[in-house]
């Protein structure tokens, strides 16, 4: 179908890619009482050229069943392992070669994803040209601020550091507006994944119809055209989202404009 082609993050005879919370391969929209397509088969079905191979982590035992059965026509190209994807990810990484071009996928519904996770993508490749590419959501409103009162630990293992600290301190005591505090926390991480060596770090902030915000996309990437790429993977990646809204895209919430947020430093 068209509509879920996407193009692959970079010219190249073939390339890798990565999604390591990938659910059962499908999502199920209550609005509209339709199944539509994961990130897995997003993946999948990449092209040109498509992916010569998909690493896929899905730590729940009934979800990765699932998994297996919608990508057994894809054969070995996907391939999927169980788990905690933090602790996993370094098996995956020992499939992707180092000169191939990558792409990662990362979605967490809270705190799922560690730091050590990004870390670790990004020094696979550190030396080449390019690292892999890395399209994180970031769940401010719907994940990790609802964490921080009563396991602030969980938050920490977010960022990396304890310094998400003080906005959060900030914010309980009126001294900064909640939206405020989301750029605070959206700046942190995009500096994060600039100290990890990535040339251009951007985000798009995605919200309900109402302007209620949901969560943050950031994309980190070394190629010269990391802008327009990150703007066709806005357009066209469907990833696993609220799906009581009943899109069957991303981009049919409401985004707002791309920010390259170190720049603004």
């Amino acid at each position: 179908m068209p509509s879920r082609r996407l193009r692959a993050p970079a010219k190249a005879s073939g390339w890798f890619g990565l999604d390591v919370f990938a659910g059962p391969g499908l999502n199920y929209s209550l609005l509209r009482s339709v199944e539509i397509p994961g990130s897995p088969l997003i993946l999948l079905d990449a092209e040109p050229p498509p992916a010569t191979k998909v690493l896929l982590c899905e730590q729940h035992d009934g979800a990765r069943q699932a998994l297996v059965n919608r990508c057994e026509a894809y054969g070995a190209r996907a391939d999927i392992h169980a788990g905690d994807a933090n602790a996993v990810v370094h098996d995956m990484l020992t499939k992707v070669p180092r000169g191939a071009p990558a792409f990662a996928f990362l979605d967490p519904e809270g705190s799922e994803l560690a730091w050590e996770t990004l870390d670790a993508i990004a020094a696979h490749k550190r030396g080449q040209a390019r690292k892999v590419e890395q399209l994180i959501l970031f769940p401010t409103d719907m994940g990790f601020v609802r964490l921080a009162p009563d396991h602030p630990e969980m938050v920490t293992r977010i960022f990396g550091h304890e310094r998400w600290i003080e906005t959060f301190e900030a914010r309980r005591r009126g001294e900064i507006t909640a939206d405020d505090a989301r750029g605070a926390y959206v700046r942190m991480h995009a500096e994060g994944l600039e100290g990890l060596g990535y040339r251009t770090v951007l985000d798009r902030q995605i919200t309900k119809e109402g302007g209620q915000p949901m969560y943050f996309l950031i994309f980190a990437t070394d190629h010269e055209a990391g802008e327009r790429i990150m703007d066709h993977c806005f357009d066209q990646v469907r990833v696993r989202v609220d799906e009581e809204l009943g899109q069957q895209t991303l981009f049919g919430v409401k985004s707002a404009p791309r920010r390259k947020r170190l720049g603004d430093r």
